[in-house]
């Protein structure tokens, strides 16, 4: 690896640091970040009002592969880690909501919004 470039670990971090900024202007509160439990980990978790919104955050030479990264495997994984969240903590008040936040290789920011209703993105 060049002196320059950074890790993948490194460039997620700083996607999910980029995702969690986004979601605060658009007046989300963060709750957790690389939770994990219940067989998968959850990026980025956030509240606000009476939704529990679960981040997927994607990096990928574009946005549309960014989304299409989420496949059934891993959308299931993250679905257990949000059912055990919720119940470790009590939340089942909440209504769950999972979005993916992808950043393609310029850093352009794109969601997919509610993916449990509208349709997995790599499906």
């Amino acid at each position: 690896m060049k002196p320059t470039q950074r890790s993948p670990r490194e460039v997620g971090a700083a996607a999910e640091r980029r995702a969690m900024w986004s979601l605060r202007l658009r007046g989300w509160r963060i709750v957790a970040r690389n939770w994990i439990g219940g067989g998968g980990e959850l990026d980025i978790v956030a509240s606000r009002w009476r939704t529990l919104l679960v981040v997927e955050v994607r990096q990928r030479a574009d946005s549309g592969a960014a989304f299409l990264s989420v496949d059934r495997a891993k959308l299931d994984r993250t679905i257990a880690a949000a059912n055990a969240l919720i119940r470790l903590h009590q939340l089942q008040r909440y209504r769950l909501r999972v979005d993916v936040i992808g950043f393609d290789a310029r850093g352009r920011i794109a969601q997919k919004r509610d993916i449990l209703r509208d349709g997995m993105p790599g499906a």
